[in-house]
């Protein structure tokens, strides 16, 4: 497809290398595709070197997927990332970075949202990725402040003579164009009228500026630099405003530029190309293997002269997901698409650019050929992983919301006669993120009136409702949706209903209905560890300890920490020390920094009446959490019984300086003061303990502390 003119196949050139992504930038809103009603000088003065993709399509229309499919050559149902909440790349699926690694390459990347945030497996092969975001920005940060981080890395990486050390691969993620739409000035006022189009001049201004800075480096004519987006943005063309639901070319198809090393192009190429391309182009320019099982192919062509045209694959789960509706896939080839739905949909898109006419009703060879060469596909429906709300709501508040949790069903609707209620979704949510709790309550009772089993609408009406302060009708709303003998929603969207519920009583003091709300859920069986986990908690804290261990695992089943230090302290309630502290010593094998589980083991060494294993626990336990003050009114006695009586004195001051609350500790020091010849130090610490201390709960220790204040001269007991 390209000119071979980075050289002949093989040649170890090693030139260096600059991947830039704009997201959500749709290609025919740039000058370069021929757009009118806005300049980009940017990306203009790129294309003027490189060649353009005139039909580069995305595998699928969704940041954390799109990336996957861009950096590994594969397919999102090889390499497995399908949407962008619950999944992760694995680690057996080489990035391009890992690739450029083994030729020698320093890689670096800086990111623009927490959709690509490194835990999601793209960091892979980078030896610098930067995807810190600033506490208030949304989990999103301005392109200029990214391409500043990649620019550092760069300078610090190339020296002040690129070509004397080793190439870079460099790899620019952008985030605007992606709501909300929010350009900086001058490019707001200037695009007041479409600001969508002011965070593409946004965006075009920090390319420019990263293009700017390559030049002044002397990298720019020698590197590969390829452009593009991950996907489009619906614009309401066909209902949808942002992305990720449908698969018409406003949201699949996207801006391609490759510049070659040391080439000046300027060309066009019609054929269609996908993201998947970009890879195995990359890895060809600078000479790396890539692997053999991809579906890219490389945009230079090999020995046995250029590819042939191919239909393009796109994708999206969303939809079935986090909506509960039907899944869609799509085939592009360099006349028609194909589009896979409940009802599917063929376009000529040589006659029909925008897909306003609807060929499939006819049936014509093209709808046949491609349904049959789709239905060919081995792509499985894949299950996301557990997301922890916090992640959902970070990922929420980027416009990437779920409302459902999945849907393995059949007959599920077709996106595109739902997109008033995905309007509505998106609206709650933007209110919800936004703390407008009032409206937020208002539109979710009117979406209830007319569907009471979207769960994740009670949950949100109910956080707005306790947030507004109305936590009794925050707590019935969710009530009563879980009561409803079908509540609508996953395994997983009950346990998180319940879950919230539980912490609504709680936070209201009421413990006893927080249990019994836990309960139900395990009753229910769609409980998960969390559930039984914090479950067993309350049952231990109640004293209630061998209640719990039937929600436990063994211990030796048991691999997080946290369940093991439940599992150790109800056997510790029943006096069963030996298997308890198995338990907490598996919870320190598993996390060497658990200061609670150190601690644990510390008072049970103190009950085996082992002082020397109670203060060493004990001191490692605060070398971790030095402000514990429970573990410092432990470490008194341990000191006491070592015969440490000026240890133990420090011990407990510091403790009860800590927390006044710890009155047995203050009791402890006002004996040991007395003991120690300190009599005022003892007198006024009897004196404070008998004022703080409950009858109830320490009737011993204050009948102690009246005789002994009485024992000293000139007091009055009171």
């Amino acid at each position: 497809m390209l000119s071979a003119c980075c050289g002949k196949p093989g040649r170890d050139s090693r030139p260096p290398v600059v991947l830039i992504s704009v997201d959500t930038l749709r290609a025919d809103h740039l000058p370069a595709y021929g757009y009118k009603r806005l300049q980009t000088p940017g990306i203009d003065s790129l294309r003027k070197d490189s060649i353009l993709f005139e039909n580069a399509y995305a595998q699928v229309p969704l940041t954390l997927p799109s990336h996957a499919s861009l950096l590994t050559g594969l397919l999102p149902f090889e390499n497995g990332v399908r949407d962008n909440i619950g999944f992760r790349l694995a680690a057996t699926h080489p990035t391009v970075a890992a690739l450029l690694k083994t030729r020698g390459y320093k890689t670096g990347a800086a990111v623009s949202s927490f959709a690509l945030r490194r835990d999601r497996g793209l960091a892979a092969g980078f030896d610098f990725y930067d995807d810190e975001f600033a506490p208030d920005s949304r989990d999103e940060r301005p392109g200029g402040q990214t391409a500043g981080k990649l620019e550092g890395w760069i300078e610090g990486t190339a020296g002040h003579d690129p070509a004397a050390g080793p190439p870079i691969f460099a790899f620019l993620h952008l985030y605007e164009p992606h709501t909300p739409y929010a350009p900086p000035e001058p490019f707001k006022t200037r695009h007041a009228s479409n600001l969508y189009d002011g965070e593409i001049a946004a965006a075009d201004d920090a390319v420019l500026r990263f293009l700017e800075f390559l030049k002044r480096r002397g990298l720019y004519d020698p590197a590969l630099i390829v452009f593009l987006s991950d996907h489009g943005e619906g614009l309401d063309d066909h209902g949808e405003d942002e992305h990720g639901v449908l698969l018409y070319r406003e949201t699949i198809r996207v801006p391609l530029l490759v510049k070659l090393p040391a080439s000046k192009s300027g060309t066009t190429i019609r054929t269609p190309v996908g993201l998947i391309d970009v890879l195995p182009t990359i890895a060809r320019v600078a000479g790396a293997a890539a692997p053999e099982k991809i579906s890219g192919r490389s945009l230079v062509p090999d020995a046995r002269g250029p590819s042939t045209a191919r239909r393009i694959y796109s994708e999206t789960l969303y939809p079935r997901l986090q909506l509960g509706w039907s899944d869609l896939a799509s085939l592009s080839d360099d006349r028609y698409q194909y589009i896979e739905a409940p009802r599917p949909e063929l376009y000529d898109l040589l006659a029909d650019p925008g897909e306003r006419n609807d060929l499939a009703a006819g049936k014509p060879p093209a709808f046949r050929s491609l349904r049959v060469a789709l239905e060919a596909l081995k792509r499985p429906v894949a299950a996301p992983e557990k997301n922890a709300p916090e992640e959902l709501e970070r990922l929420g508040s980027l416009g990437y919301i779920s409302v459902h949790g999945g849907n393995a069903g059949t007959n599920l609707p077709d996106p595109k006669d739902r997109l008033q209620v995905l309007k509505k979704y998106k609206k709650l949510f933007e209110l919800f993120y936004a703390r407008r709790d009032s409206e937020a309550v208002a539109l979710a009772r009117g979406m209830l009136t007319q569907d009471p089993r979207i769960l994740s609408v009670s949950r949100i009406m109910s956080t707005s409702l306790d947030r507004l302060g109305r936590s009794g009708e925050a707590k019935r709303a969710l009530q009563s949706a879980l009561d409803r003998p079908d509540p609508g929603g996953t395994a997983e969207d009950l346990e998180q209903a319940y879950g919230q519920l539980a912490d609504l009583f709680e936070k209201g003091g009421d413990r006893a209905a927080a249990e019994r709300c836990l309960r139900a859920a395990v009753s229910r069986k769609i409980a998960g560890d969390p559930i039984t986990r914090r479950l067993a908690r309350i049952l231990v804290e109640t004293g209630r300890g061998q209640e719990s261990l039937a929600l436990l695992p063994p211990a030796q089943a048991l691999e997080d920490p946290e369940s093991l230090k439940l599992r150790g302290a109800a056997l510790a309630q029943g006096g069963k020390s030996k298997e308890a502290r198995a338990a907490f010593l598996s919870a320190v094998a598993q996390n060497p920094r658990d200061a609670t589980a150190m601690f644990q083991l510390g008072l049970l060494s103190l009950r085996a009446e082992d002082p020397g294993g109670a203060r060493e626990w004990l001191e490692k336990a605060l070398l971790l959490e030095p402000r514990s003050p429970d573990a410092l009114a432990a470490l008194g006695l341990a000191q006491v019984a070592l015969g440490d009586e000026n240890g133990a004195f420090d011990s407990w001051t510091r403790a009860v300086a800590l927390d006044p609350g710890q009155h047995q500790a203050l009791f402890n020091r006002a004996v040991l003061a007395g003991r120690l010849g300190r009599r005022e130090d003892a007198r006024k610490g009897l004196e404070q303990f008998l004022t703080l201390a409950s009858q109830d709960r320490y009737p011993h220790e204050r009948q102690e502390a009246r005789r002994l204040l009485k024992s000293m001269k000139g007091t009055n007991p009171g």
